[in-house]
């Protein structure tokens, strides 16, 4: 159960936690918000819960300087933040389960978004800043498609088994389920370890290993200075433009498509939810099995652009076919569209956002583009309220499909690293003996 020692573990590793990032975003992505809209719930009201649970997303980038300035090296140097955020986790699932707000109660709904989500995100910090940390170049591409496909996988599960139960038993019985399936991943993420000699707890005989000690910044003077030299390098200002954009798609279908699909389309909740699991269950299982390979043998960066303009195309014909929203096999076509284009781009851009990545901070420097990623999802959510508001909601079509040719550009004009930075290890040679005495 050391994860530097077998690369099916921390293939295994990365699946498990990316499928639990999942759960929270199954019910406060989808199931809650679709269960608002079946209940008379606005476009606005459901907008402002799916944004109150993104934006501890948005706010990744604070949490990676505490990961890189404070750990627990004798545990490993990101596993003790992975174990304390799945447990803040589960007691947020279970406070759900107790306090069961109604649909009325969205002020309150939004609180628990928000909590659920804060450890969800910082779980996710500390699980990318462990694939930097451990996973090898090889290893990237299949471990971004494994990463998503296991996320989209969790998201799948719990849309479906949470639109379900919630439809059927009410919101305490898929919080309660949620809960349980958190606290399976958690009991395995205290019996890995990272690196040899580790211990698994606090009180174990756990000792630092050599490369984590070199690596760590014990002063917060040069992690900043080093986050601010990665950062503001030109190639990673561009990246951080193009990944501030490319959630957009999903923060648009989170805050729109359950109005789209239970008032226009005339579906019901479980229609809806249905239709979504089943669109993410597909493409999980594409992005984990074939998702990586597509990746590393088309190119990372080019399999970046094909999906951008497959986004920008797929949305502009959207738009234009307003008046056939109501048609079952076009609301359909497109939401399993979106679902496909997201998460393939998704695996497209980790790549990418690895190799940028200065070793010395790379829970900061690779959280900060995470980050930037998920501040997409409230652009899309504002775009869709805004838009809706104004009665010419296909206009947020127009929009999505404009800022992804403008990204399209960018990945063709830009060249970006095909590997990422080598870490040297420094090991100071034993000392020499004294000379012999006269």
């Amino acid at each position: 159960m050391i994860l530097e020692q077998s690369a099916k573990l921390r293939l295994l590793t990365a699946f498990l936690f990316y499928f639990t990032q999942g759960v929270p975003v199954g019910l406060f992505f989808y199931a809650i918000p679709t269960w608002l809209a079946a209940n008379g719930a606005s476009t606005l009201a459901v907008a402002g819960v799916v944004s109150a649970a993104i934006l501890p997303w948005t706010l990744k980038f604070f949490l990676g300087f505490f990961m890189d300035r404070y750990t627990y090296l004798p545990m490993g140097r990101r596993r003790i933040w992975i174990i304390g955020a799945q447990l803040t986790i589960v007691v947020m699932l279970l406070l759900a389960s107790i306090i069961s707000p109604g649909p009325k109660e969205i002020w309150l709904l939004s609180i628990l978004g928000f909590l659920a989500n804060s450890g969800t995100a910082f779980q996710d910090v500390a699980i990318d800043s462990l694939a930097v940390d451990i996973m090898t170049e090889d290893e990237r591409a299949k471990a971004a498609g494994v990463m998503f496909g296991g996320q989209t996988l969790g998201i799948s599960a719990t849309t479906f088994v949470g639109g379900q139960l919630i439809a059927t038993y009410g919101t305490v019985a898929g919080y309660l389920i949620a809960a349980l399936i958190v606290s399976c991943v958690l009991v395995f993420g205290i019996c890995i370890r990272e690196r040899e000699g580790e211990g698994r707890f606090p009180w174990s005989n756990g000792k630092a290993h050599s490369r984590n000690v070199a690596l760590q910044v014990d002063a917060w003077r040069p992690l900043l200075v080093n986050s601010a030299r990665s950062m503001l390098a030109p190639l990673s200002l561009i990246a951080l433009v193009a990944f501030l954009v490319r959630s957009m798609p999903s923060g648009v279908a989170e805050a729109y498509h359950p109005s789209l699909a239970t008032n226009i389309g005339g579906w019901s909740q479980t229609d809806y939810t249905n239709t979504i699991s089943a669109a993410q269950f597909a493409v999980g299982i594409f992005a984990l099995v074939l998702g990586g390979w597509v990746v590393a043998k088309i190119g990372a960066q080019r399999a970046a652009l094909i999906f951008c303009i497959g986004v920008a195309f797929c949305a502009l014909s959207f738009g234009m076919a307003r008046s056939y929203w109501d048609d079952a096999s076009l609301l359909t076509a497109y939401f399993w569209q979106t679902e496909f284009f997201v998460i393939m781009l998704s695996v497209s851009c980790i790549p990418i956002a690895t190799r940028l990545c200065d070793p010395r901070v790379a829970a900061t420097q690779f959280t900060l583009y995470m980050a930037a990623s998920n501040v997409g999802r409230p652009l899309g959510n504002s775009v869709a309220a805004a838009t809706d508001e104004m009665g010419a909601p296909h206009l947020m079509y127009f929009a999505l499909a404009s800022v992804f040719v403008a990204l399209s550009l960018i990945f063709w004009f830009v060249r970006f690293p095909t590997k990422a930075p080598e870490v040297v290890e420094i090991i100071e040679p034993p000392p020499s003996p004294a000379p012999p005495a006269p």
